[in-house]
């Protein structure tokens, strides 16, 4: 397969994890006998050529949210058995934290179809149910779980409810993993996606997907400091990783989406973690891509490519 990949040029940490992310595409196109055209780009915004864009800075963040216009950012947020011990909730709690957020950010009926498939194909892979967050009073948010139940009558096993924002708040904080697949506007989005990655006590392992007309752009959830001192070479980059994973799903390359993230599980299992994570034995940003994209190479010793690995199917828009 070919693909025209954008990648924003940036200095400091940004730029220091854009590099593992990119190693790890050039891991998976060896491997698996892809050409991906990688072109590098100053970092203002426009409309990019190609196929998807993938960033990391903070800047860069702000300038998609300010100047596209974006319909809907996708976030995926688990909780990590590994990680269990930095969650400030009890296990309990957040055991078996598993979701995915949409923050919609446009009222267009053609993208809100869109944004519907992708969610009910989603849930079609996950626990089977959509959570819409919704202010029951306001007729144009009341409307999402009306046009899923009518989209979503080819999915007949997807359970689809509607709950007010302040019962989301509540139940993110008390049963978190009782939710799948969410739909939610954003600024209902941003506090839920915070309260989530409070959970998980690694936000820095969290990617995304900012969707704007027909480009999509990839990167951490939480981006990085373009000016922040690069030689530090302490910055996690597991987000950008992960966010390559989520493109890789997006080009219906779902083998090499799993393995990128069997990847890093495999890291997190063996301690190979950043500093945010542990702050007395931890690993270089570059030495976690060396290790994630030696994993998808089948050069890490008692590992072969494609064993124990069952293929899990997703599509993000």
């Amino acid at each position: 397969m070919k693909k025209e990949i954008t990648i924003i040029k940036e200095a400091g940490a940004a730029g220091e994890v854009a590099a593992q992310a990119v190693k790890v595409l050039n891991a998976v196109a060896e491997q698996y006998d892809h050409y991906f055209n990688l072109n590098p780009v100053a970092a203002a915004i426009g409309q990019p050529a190609g196929d998807a864009t993938l960033f990391s800075g903070i800047a860069t963040q702000r300038a998609i949210e300010k100047e596209l216009p974006v319909m809907v950012t996708v976030q995926p947020v688990t909780v990590y058995t590994s990680l269990q011990h930095l969650s400030p909730l009890k296990p309990k709690h957040s055991e078996g934290l598993n979701l995915l957020l949409y923050q919609v950010q446009t009222a267009d009926l053609h993208h809100q179809g869109r944004i519907i498939q992708s969610a009910l194909q989603q849930a079609a892979n996950r626990k089977k149910q959509i959570t819409v967050v919704a202010d029951p009073e306001d007729p144009e948010q009341a409307s999402w779980r009306a046009a899923l139940e009518k989209a979503g009558k080819e999915y007949k096993d997807i359970r689809v409810e509607q709950i007010a924002v302040q019962e989301a708040w509540d139940r993110m904080l008390q049963q978190p993993s009782g939710f799948d697949t969410i739909i939610t506007h954003k600024a209902a989005g941003d506090y839920l996606f915070s309260q989530a990655a409070a959970i998980t006590g690694a936000r820095f392992m969290i990617p995304s997907v900012r969707v704007a007309g027909p480009m999509p752009f990839f990167g951490p959830a939480y981006a990085f400091d373009q000016h922040e001192e690069s030689a530090r070479n302490v910055s996690n980059p597991v987000g950008a990783i992960l966010s390559i994973a989520m493109m890789m799903d997006y080009f219906n390359l779902h083998e090499e989406a799993l393995i990128i993230r069997t990847a890093v599980n495999w890291t997190l299992l063996h301690g190979f973690v950043a500093k945010d994570m542990d702050a007395v034995n931890n690993y270089s940003t570059s030495t976690i891509g060396d290790l994630i994209s030696d994993f998808i190479r089948g050069t890490i010793p008692g590992f072969a490519k494609g064993e124990n690995m069952a293929l899990q199917k997703s599509t993000i828009i």
